[in-house]
């Protein structure tokens, strides 16, 4: 049977490497080539992780899989069975990964020794670092989780991997998110961690250079955290840091004190808003008086420049005091369309939304009494459309 040699078991930094190709297939799933060799530094993915990239006798190496221990590598092109090929691992991304990965072990390890949570889900994508934990957790808590995982990397303590004999494991306190079987490998971290886990990791935990909590949400009864470590920490840092210093300029106020300053900018706006707000209502009713007399007309159209919600409906309630029919408020332009608010106290505004739907594929719905959404037709469309309703 066909077993793959995982170099990358034996040495994580050993990322240049020669093997044979024992086999090479075509994938009609990805229409790529699946090509096995005798031994590979490739990580396919598992545990939660993608796979290496890298270069294999020139061409890119797409994704690895792992199968009954053979590792498939899929490529664009095939190579000749028997050929001794070269193969490079991407080296940046598989020390990203390895960073990613350890500081994950780091939270998870000290989430159960102080709460007794497990990890219950993991993925380590290009972007994104995600722990899932079967308990909830305050963000006081989880700084304080954050604080000790960096302390961890200041210690600078090994990370062991070894795969103990079936004796040893018996005996063995350790996470796994699964029932595993066979030949266990074991990530440790002393005081800290011990997991089963097939992925590399840095050699101490100094390497992983930094761990930031960015993120959390409740997720199925428990948690979902996300986590950024080394470089990655250090690139959002850097980009959370220029965002705001450019606030910062904007609101002419230090970096420091860019939150007081949205603050005071927020109230400034609310009371702008009710200043505006009450003169619109003030507009609404004088435009009101300009409408023709309830014996004259059933319905009551009104057509103004972007309004507030709140104004709309307040003036559709009023002049449903006064018209039997249809009152409407249209807040836009011919142009881009408009907002609307469209009441009566005797018509079912439904059916009047279901007709806009039909004549105009007007969006929107609400109750009997009530109806708002939005339209796109010319002010004079929409009056010939009421003109049916007098």
């Amino acid at each position: 049977m066909i077993k793959t040699k995982k170099i990358y078991y034996e040495n994580i930094r050993h990322t240049e490497f020669e093997a044979k190709v024992l086999q090479c297939l075509p994938d009609p799933k990805t229409g790529l080539w699946k090509i096995v060799l005798d031994q590979t530094a490739f990580f396919p993915e598992g545990g939660g992780q993608a796979a290496d990239k890298g270069f294999l006798e020139g061409q890119s190496v797409l994704d690895v899989q792992i199968q009954d221990d053979i590792i498939y590598h899929y490529a664009p092109d095939p190579i000749p069975q028997g050929r001794t090929v070269t193969g490079r691992v991407d080296w940046a991304q598989r020390f990203d990964f390895m960073q990613q990965h350890t500081g994950e072990h780091i939270i998870s390890g000290l989430v159960s020794k102080h709460y007794g949570y497990d990890n219950v889900g993991f993925h380590l994508g290009l972007a994104d670092v995600t722990l899932d934990f079967n308990g909830s957790l305050s963000m006081e808590q989880l700084r304080a989780i954050e604080t000790e995982a960096n302390g961890v990397l200041w210690q600078n303590l090994p990370v062991l991997a070894r795969f103990p004999s079936a004796q040893s494991l018996s005996q063995m306190h350790y996470r796994s998110k699964i029932e595993l079987s066979g030949n266990i490998r074991i990530i440790e971290i002393p005081g800290i961690d011990v997991c089963a886990c097939c992925a590399p990791h840095v050699e101490r935990t100094g390497q992983v250079g930094l761990i930031k909590i960015i993120n959390v949400q409740s997720h199925r009864g428990g948690i979902r955290v996300n986590i950024l470590c080394g470089g990655r920490a250090l690139a959002d840092y850097t980009r959370k840091q220029e965002a705001v210093s450019d606030i910062s300029v904007l609101l002419s106020a230090r970096a420091d004190r860019v939150t007081d300053a949205v603050k005071r900018l927020q109230e400034e706006n609310y009371s702008q808003k009710a200043k505006i707000n009450s003169l619109q209502a003030q507009l609404l009713s004088c435009r009101m008086q300009t409408l023709p007399s309830p014996c004259l007309s059933q319905n009551a159209l009104l057509f103004a420049d972007d309004m507030d919600a709140i104004a709309m409906r307040n003036a559709v309630n009023a002049l449903t005091e006064k018209y039997i029919g249809y009152c409407g408020i249209f807040a836009g332009n011919d142009k881009t369309g408009y907002r609307f608010v469209i009441g009566s106290k005797k018509m079912d505004c439904r059916e009047l939304a279901q007709k806009l739907r039909e004549h105009f594929q007007a969006k929107g719905g609400g109750s009997s009494p009530m109806i708002q959404g939005s339209i796109c037709a010319s002010e004079q469309n929409i009056n010939s459309f009421f003109q049916d309703f007098q």
